[in-house]
């Protein structure tokens, strides 16, 4: 690829790389026999603007997550064409992204002993990839390999772009265009938001609708204002004080598991989503509330703790002039409610006030928040380990509750329980999570995936919590005083032994 920043250009000027039998060093054996040829075509762009500065909080709290789990979290879109794509098409859109969205121009640099730096190229060129395959070959193959490859091949931040543009060619018919975007670059809503405005622009021009509002860089600077500071240190004084607050816990010893020590359960629930649905029908709130109450009524169960708290990433798309950002926002967010003798329907009003809170003071400083972090663990004398929630459906809209379900189909579904699919994990940075799958096209169950080092917690407990998940909801949906079952933590309960 050239240097980006080399020369002007203007919008729908692109250079071919000749045909060539020889695939990049990068492709995979397995994904190379599949290949009769490739070709690249270098498409230019000419942004608005250009400039450097620190990373963001958001882009601070990716980039961590990224370096924690050695991979750039690529994201990849594969979309089907129709017969009359030309290539043409997709250099023009590769053009527009890499115009419009400051994200897909910007490169890190890096210096020794100093934080990253981003830096957003006016000018340059990114590739545009066309993958020729031999029509004998399983076009189906190709396209789960291809997939495969780009979920796993790091981008180069210095160097590349964080958008690759993937064009599949079978008997001169384009047949697919694969999407891969750099996590570090934007999280799926700005992904969202960057293709519906390529859907929309003028289509005479090829022109956007209008300025974008917020590029991550102006974030940058707007969090280096008085203002921004004072929101950072809001934040930071809400999880002193919750944090401070939690009970002392008894310190356990890891207890190594046979097997992988890093694992996934996996549980399709078609119970819990009905049950949750018929508790949202009678509390008049959408269903990722409820799975919130039952989540922390579960967690309280399986630890004892009380109150119950939990990180939670938190989208900050609903503060001013970030809903439709290309870049990342996200942070965690501190959740704490108590679920002490009461009913399950009052712990999830409880839950929609407190998680209120923990949008609200997810916004700060990430280096700040880990020295704070630090100084609690050593005030407490113990590392605090929160279990992470994650409802990956709720990052975009709220969960409707649709049509209410009666008695008697809950109680069908919860006779017929799904079984847990467990999966190794090949390294987990959390010792505890639980995310609430977005799978598409699945309207009929709720997916727990349930992430945990054994060492510290048990595969047993791992799917003792999604159960409780779902026994609750089923117990709960069909009797609104039923109880939590978890009483009030005494004090000396709460200190740890010893």
């Amino acid at each position: 690829m050239a240097a980006a920043g080399d020369q002007e250009h203007g919008r729908g000027g692109m250079t071919t790389v000749p045909l060539s039998s020889e695939l990049p060093s990068e492709v995979s054996d397995s994904l190379a026999s599949l290949i009769a040829a490739s070709q690249t075509i270098d498409v230019p762009f000419s942004g608005d603007d250009a400039g450097s500065g620190g990373l963001n909080w958001g882009q601070q709290h990716i980039f961590g997550a990224i370096r924690n789990l050695g991979s750039s979290m690529n994201m990849c879109a594969l979309r089907e064409l129709p017969p009359t794509a030309a290539v043409e098409d997709f250099a023009d859109e590769l053009c527009f992204y890499l115009n419009r969205f400051q994200a897909m121009r910007t490169l890190l640099r890096f210096e020794p002993g100093c934080p990253p730096t981003q830096v957003v190229h006016a000018s340059g060129t990114a590739p545009l990839h066309i993958l020729d395959i031999d029509p004998a070959t399983d076009l189906d193959a190709v396209l789960t390999a291809l997939v495969a490859e780009h979920e796993q091949r790091n981008f180069d931040d210095e160097h590349e772009y964080p958008i690759r543009m993937v064009l599949i060619r079978r008997a001169g018919v384009l047949t697919h265009l694969l999407t891969v975007l750099n996590h570090f670059a934007t999280d799926g809503a700005g992904a969202f938001a960057m293709y519906e405005d390529f859907l929309h622009r003028d289509p005479v021009t090829g022109q956007a609708r209008g300025p974008v509002p917020t590029h991550p860089l102006d974030l940058t600077v707007q969090q280096a204002t008085p203002a921004g500071r004072r929101q950072s240190d809001a934040s930071l004084r809400y999880w002193e004080r919750q944090l401070a607050a939690l009970p002392r816990r008894r310190p356990t010893a890891a207890v190594p598991e046979t097997g992988s020590r890093y694992r996934r359960a996996t549980l399709r629930s078609v119970p819990l989503l009905l049950g949750a649905t018929r508790i949202a029908h009678r509390l008049d709130c959408d269903v990722s509330a409820v799975l919130l109450g039952l989540f922390a009524t579960a967690l309280a169960r399986l630890t004892g703790e009380q109150p119950t708290a939990a990180q939670m990433l938190v989208s900050n798309r609903f503060r001013p002039g970030m809903a439709d950002i290309v870049g990342n926002v996200s942070q965690s967010g501190l959740f704490v409610v108590d679920v002490a003798d009461t009913t399950v329907d009052e712990v999830i009003e409880r839950a929609q006030r407190a998680v209120t809170r923990t949008y609200k003071y997810a916004y700060f400083d990430l280096e700040q928040w880990k020295t704070l972090l630090a100084e609690v663990e050593r005030e407490r004398g113990e590392e605090l380990a929160l279990c992470y929630y994650n409802d990956r459906p709720s990052q975009r809209s709220g969960t409707a509750p649709g049509s209410e379900p009666s008695i008697q189909a809950l109680t069908a579904a919860a006779a017929a329980q799904a079984p847990v699919v467990w999966s190794a994990l090949p390294f987990f940075n959390e010792r505890l999570m639980v995310t609430i799958d977005n799978v598409p096209d699945d309207n009929d169950a709720v997916t727990v995936l349930v992430s945990a080092d054994t060492w510290h917690v048990t595969s047993q407990d791992m799917e003792k919590l999604a159960r409780t998940m779902e026994s609750l909801a089923v117990a709960a949906a069909c009797d609104p005083a039923t109880a939590t079952g978890v009483g009030a933590v005494a004090a000396a309960e709460a200190e740890p032994v010893g």
